[in-house]
């Protein structure tokens, strides 16, 4: 696990020095990505800046809370008047995504600042792929997409975004949402992500595996299935086979994980148990299964070096569904993506509860794909007439 961490560090690029603004075809209007690149905040390195002072780096694009000063008491509001953003996992991605953000200059100097900081050019592989490398690096490329199409809303409502009182992402898509809610600063998130994606693959190398999204008919009986699968591996000769469910997206449909020998049964034999579709998820191993254990425990490791902050809003956490109450349930439930079941029907559930007759927020979905707002449709019609897809 040490080792994972340390080739994935010694492969990053040396840092890159932010020295004068990004400069664009227009001048945009103030926003907080312009107020950061003018004035090249620091990543928290006083030491060094005491020294160097020229030494600044723009990192974060969003406001920073001011030192000592408590977060004010939000007082209710109707809920009407009060946004829910939802961000998108990896398996959103496309190649061509970022092409409608082209035109908002704070979102392409977000790619450009994202570009220096993990070394390679996150807007052209984003726009023009191909797609092998786009799949390669689709977590840091739908990161930071998600967070160019917060700078698109920030230009087109932006009054939606001052009155945001809830985030919450999709995997991958919860690091965006902990961005955006002041928890992590945007190049900690950014390395924190290419080491995930690194660790997640170096746990994949060793033992095949994948994902599979399956439909379910109302009398299926999905968990007989998945013992079936085990034991079907078991006798191919795997010791301690793995097939369970992954994603639990809404009744009808969830994506399971496993070895490879395991899915291939589910795919053949799965129509006998009420599984009406199966169709495989564009990822390189078992995510969020047990087989992902080092790279939890990369993460770990990681985000013990690293500042984190309570969110400065509610953000869910798609794990078990609750709301991240200080930096130090971050530090502990954040490795846990990638080695536990994504429970986002149950997060909807715990996000849009509220007394009947009680009227919705508006939901912004952000990011690549549309996956999350047809998944809300399943979940709460509700929620999803009062929401909004953002393209990218």
């Amino acid at each position: 696990m040490q080792r994972i961490t340390s080739v994935f560090y010694e492969a990053l690029p040396p840092r890159l020095l932010v020295r004068s603004r990004l400069k664009c075809s227009k001048a945009p209007k103030e926003t907080p990505l312009r107020r950061l690149l003018d004035d090249a905040s620091s990543f928290g390195e006083s030491e060094v800046e005491a020294a160097e002072p020229e030494m600044r780096w723009a990192t974060q694009p969003y406001p920073a809370r001011i030192k000592g000063r408590p977060d004010p008491v939000q007082p209710r509001v109707d809920p009407r008047d009060t946004t829910v953003l939802l961000f998108p996992g990896q398996g959103s991605q496309q190649v061509g995504m970022g092409r409608a953000l082209q035109n908002f200059p704070a979102a392409k100097q977000l790619y450009d600042l994202a570009s220096n900081i993990v070394g390679w050019d996150v807007a052209r592989v984003c726009l023009e792929g191909p797609e092998d490398e786009l799949a390669r690096r689709c977590q840091t490329a739908v990161l930071v997409t998600s967070l160019a199409a917060l700078e698109r809303l920030r230009e087109e409502r932006p009054a939606a975004v001052e009155r945001v009182r809830a985030a919450a992402g999709f995997s991958l898509g919860e690091i965006a949402a902990l961005v955006f809610a002041d928890a992590l600063s945007l190049e900690r998130a950014l390395r924190l992500v290419e080491l995930r994606a690194a660790a997640m693959r170096a746990a994949s190398a060793g033992r095949p595996g994948g994902m599979l999204t399956v439909w379910l008919a109302a009398d299926a009986r999905l968990s007989a299935a998945m013992h079936r699968a085990r034991e079907h591996a078991t006798e191919r000769g795997l010791e301690g086979p793995v097939c369970q469910v992954a994603n639990y997206l809404h009744p009808g449909c969830k994506v399971l994980a496993g070895d490879e020998e395991a899915l291939r049964f589910i795919e053949k034999y799965g129509a006998e148990w009420g599984i009406r579709r199966a169709a495989r998820v564009r990822v390189e191993g078992a995510f969020h299964t047990p087989l992902m254990a080092p790279a939890e425990a990369a993460l770990r490791e990681a985000l013990g070096a690293i500042e984190l902050r309570a969110p400065r809003l509610a953000v869910y956490s798609c794990v078990d569904g609750a709301v991240y109450r200080s930096a130090a349930a971050v530090r502990r439930q954040l490795p846990r993506h990638v080695s536990r079941p994504v429970r986002w029907e149950q997060t909807l559930h715990a996000l849009y509860a509220r007394p009947r007759g009680e009227a919705f927020p508006l939901t912004l979905t952000l990011g690549p794909g549309a996956a999350l707002r047809s998944t809300l449709r399943q979940v709460n019609a509700r929620a999803w007439d009062s929401s909004l897809q953002i393209d990218v």
